[in-house]
């Protein structure tokens, strides 16, 4: 399986025994494991989007354009698969707040077979929009 979800339960994604993957342009301070840098968003219009308040949806035709649809989801999906049985793809913000985690699921749901959401933690209600 592969699931989203966001750095600051990295421990808990880990003690349910699945592989962390960081997505973000960045990963927390000592983080050693592993990345898959081809989702994360580029730093020049990300910081743009930041610094200007633009909008959402300009965050996500960016995203699109200049990440997801250069590469191809199929491959994706399999190398992401290979790093481990069950892997989460983490960025920084929590599951209510807009981010690019939410447009790699709803990509990968829409081009494959997959069905990628948010990880639930036990004993926490958490919902995702995508």
């Amino acid at each position: 399986m592969i699931y989203t979800g966001y750095w600051a339960k990295i421990h808990d994604y880990e003690l349910n025994h699945l592989t962390p993957v960081g997505i973000s342009g960045w990963s927390p301070s000592g983080y050693t494991g592993k990345t898959y840098k081809k989702l994360a968003p580029k730093y020049s219009w990300w910081r743009e989007w930041h610094d200007n308040n633009l909008s959402e949806k300009w965050y996500a035709e960016k995203y699109y354009e200049t990440v997801l649809n250069v590469l191809n989801p199929n491959d994706v999906a399999k190398q992401l698969q290979q790093m481990g049985t069950d892997v989460v793809l983490l960025c920084f913000e929590s599951p209510e707040k807009f981010c690019h985690r939410h447009l790699v699921a709803e990509w990968l749901n829409a081009k494959t077979n997959l069905n990628v959401r948010e990880y639930q933690l036990k004993n926490q209600q958490m919902q995702m929009n995508i």
